[in-house]
């Protein structure tokens, strides 16, 4: 999956959809406000609460407020506009999370008592963490500016204290927006980004009061909580339906299968989402040598796969392959953008969306990245580890291109007949299984 550039702390909250690329509204919270304004500035507050005093206490510097709010806008408003591009590029991100992970463990390190003063505390554990707490707060914390919660525009002589912030900004403004679809609503930004504010403004002067007080801050998360609740019942039902729908959809388009119970032949009519190019199914690639790449935008192995892919594509296509990428149900389509724009897809690959899951129901296992190479008859070979048969697979192209339909030797699985007890009498019926879900894309 896609990592995580960091985790520091409780860096875990998440933020509402907003359209907006600069500062917040004029945004104010009281008792009048609504349930999901108080929800969205609880979050704020949390997240606020938390990591202005967590992650400077690790890393040694103090988070820059202006910039790490315009990181929470700015990932909010690429994924709503997908040619919005972030102010640091990811692999920058990356980067920089990996340097400040390096500085949190030499601070970490000096925290950790010598084995003189570990044995004075005769293994009282109470003791090593007070002791190792102290010794942080006593560390060195670089200040950073004021805020000014102006917009911040981020240059290439940006700081890594600014990429850092802007990066944790980005993350929290994803979580946010996980958050905001679990609970099927789109929170307000801006009174998300007033609760991180006004928290970060009490971490720095204590007399400073929050303007909602803690028990209405409970209240409101306890009336959320039993909200999810419903949200999860209505969810696996729904789930149960539209599985029970797939499975009659893909009955259809399964044919004749293999002796691993696997379709025998890729179905050209599957559903898929076009995202580089204009498709609602797999038509246009019917009849031709195709190499066929099934990933997810979260998965890691995928994104370190994907672009050996495209240098596989590079290679062939020239000479008569046709190369596409389909991305699992369970993505979006920023989420999709992004991982080709981090992988530099290009026109040597074809990129869809298994967006009605039909081919990740019928041609996967729920486990990503997989890898195909289709006959122009449709019969294929799957590869399902594909770093291991990458060269088996380029030579199986060049066969392919020439003429020597690819083969996939399919064994039925294995049964134990010495554990398979036939009944003289058939037993009773058994109670119905609680439905299994697929083992989700990594």
């Amino acid at each position: 999956m896609k990592s995580k550039y960091f985790a520091l702390g409780a860096c875990v909250l998440a933020l509402a959809a907003c359209d907006m690329q600069g500062g917040p509204k004029q945004a104010a919270i009281g008792p009048n406000s609504t349930d999901e304004q108080k929800f969205a500035y609880m979050l704020g507050a949390q997240f606020g609460g938390q990591n202005f005093t967590v992650i400077p206490r690790q890393v040694g510097s103090e988070l820059n407020e202006d910039v790490l709010v315009q990181g929470i806008y700015d990932n909010i408003k690429a994924e709503k506009d997908t040619t919005f591009k972030l102010q640091v590029a990811s692999d920058s991100m990356q980067a920089v999370g990996v340097r400040f992970s390096m500085i949190a463990r030499e601070r970490m390190e000096k925290t950790r008592p010598d084995s003189a003063t570990l044995a004075s505390f005769e293994g009282d554990a109470v003791k090593v963490r007070a002791y190792m707490d102290s010794v942080t707060k006593a560390l060195p914390i670089e200040a950073a500016p004021a805020p000014t919660k102006a917009p911040v525009k981020l240059g290439a002589d940006a700081s890594d204290n600014q990429k850092f912030s802007y990066m944790i900004g980005v993350q929290v403004g994803a979580q946010f927006q996980s958050i905001g679809r679990q609970f099927e609503t789109e929170f307000d930004a801006d009174y998300f980004v007033l609760g991180v504010r006004e928290s970060a403004a009490k971490v720095r002067d204590t007399t400073k009061a929050l303007a909602l007080p803690e028990d209405s801050l409970k209240a409101v998360g306890e009336r959320f909580n039993e909200k999810m609740k419903t949200i999860r019942e209505a969810a696996i039902k729904k789930q149960q339906e539209e599985q029970k729908k797939l499975e009659a959809e893909v009955a259809e388009l399964k044919g004749e299968t293999l002796a691993n119970g696997m379709p025998a032949k890729i179905n050209f009519k599957v559903k898929a989402t076009g995202i580089s190019t204009k498709a609602e199914n797999l038509e246009a690639y019917a009849g031709k040598p195709l190499l066929m790449f099934y990933f997810s935008a979260t998965c890691g192995h995928c994104a370190h796969a994907a672009p050996q892919i495209l240098d596989i594509a590079k290679e062939f296509v020239p000479k008569g392959l046709t190369a596409m990428a389909i991305a699992s149900g369970g993505n979006n389509k920023s989420g999709i953008r992004r991982f080709m724009d981090d992988a530099k897809f290009d026109d040597n690959i074809s990129v869809l969306w298994d967006e009605s899951r039909q081919f990740g129901e019928l041609y996967s296992d729920g486990y990503v990245p997989k890898v195909y190479l289709v006959n122009p008859d449709g019969s294929y070979k799957l590869y399902a580890s594909f770093e291991r048969e990458k060269e088996d697979l380029k030579k199986e192209i060049a066969e392919l291109l020439n003429g020597k339909p690819v083969e996939w030797k399919v064994e039925a699985p294995a049964v134990d007949s010495a554990k398979v007890d036939t009944p003289a009498v058939a037993p009773a019926p058994a109670a119905p299984a609680k439905p299994e879900a697929k083992p989700a894309a990594k």
